[in-house]
């Protein structure tokens, strides 16, 4: 996992052209006034997932985590709470979905608070998960781009 702010971008885009990509197309674009969904960036490559939520999970204990992609996550508005844990023998909650590359899996993390202008990079050994922020007094959007890694 790696925590930092956009304006320290490119000292990870040796991390492969996927990441590269998606701060690319985070700095080149207005990305306050997409609407909510998914859009393909580079066909079965890239994918972002634009989210505009209310903070209601408070669950600290179910994390996600994937196989095939890596998420680089952006805050635009709001902040967050998210939880990491690395991946070792945690229980999955329920059987791992390939087609969706998801799988909730029982741990307890650490937290850090992500506010506007943050980003998280969860690679296939990094749990994660959000939690509200009760200082946040506004929504969160949030971007998350899939890097498949297949």
């Amino acid at each position: 996992m790696i925590i930092d702010r956009i304006e320290n971008a490119s000292r990870y885009y040796s991390l492969g052209e996927g990441i590269a990509e998606a701060f690319e197309h985070l700095k080149n674009n207005d990305l306050t006034t997409v609407k909510p969904g998914s859009y393909p960036i580079i066909k079965d490559k890239l994918r972002m997932l634009v989210f505009d939520a209310e903070q209601t999970n408070s669950d600290r204990i179910k994390m996600e985590g994937h196989r095939k992609n890596i998420d680089v996550q952006y805050w635009v508005s709001g902040s967050e709470l998210m939880g990491y844990a690395p991946l070792q023998a945690q229980s999955l909650l329920a059987p791992f979905n390939e087609e969706k590359d998801y799988g909730n899996y029982e741990a307890d993390g650490s937290f850090t608070r992500f506010e506007p202008g943050m980003f998280a990079i969860y690679f296939p050994s990094d749990l994660h998960t959000a939690v509200a922020d009760e200082q946040c007094t506004s929504a969160v959007r949030k971007i998350v781009y899939k890097v498949n890694i297949e």
